[in-house]
């Protein structure tokens, strides 16, 4: 074989190489990330409505103001405002086909305080 036949088998090799994985190496898992979509740090800001309907105004960390429904999806729909009472707000997780940890509990935003902590299954 001559030399640019070992160049062209040498390059075809490590260009294969790039788009197939190792089948021995364990596959690359992508970090989870789910500070960049998640309601933590959101401060409740106020309720108005009447009893059948209400809508929540929440401040997140960046500033922003959120008018909020009752069964309303946001955070690229995996969050869901559960319920609006007098003076608190609860978040519900729903991405279920999600490979990061779900969460077990909701975020309760209360008037004047933090979201309460949260575990993971």
């Amino acid at each position: 074989m001559n030399k640019a036949g070992w160049l062209w088998l040498m390059l075809s090799t490590s260009l294969w190489a790039e788009h197939y994985r190792d089948p021995f190496q364990p596959p690359q898992v992508v970090p989870c990330n789910r500070s960049a979509s998640s309601p933590e740090g959101w401060r409740l800001k106020g309720i108005i409505g009447t009893p059948d309907l209400r809508y929540g105004w929440v401040e997140t960390p960046q500033g922003q103001w959120l008018g909020l429904l009752p069964q309303q999806r946001l955070l690229d729909g995996q969050w869901q405002v559960v319920q609006i009472q007098p003076r608190q707000l609860e978040l519900g997780f729903q991405d279920v086909g999600s490979a990061c940890p779900q969460f077990t509990d909701n975020i309760v935003l209360t008037l004047g305080k933090k979201p309460q902590e949260r575990t993971m299954k």
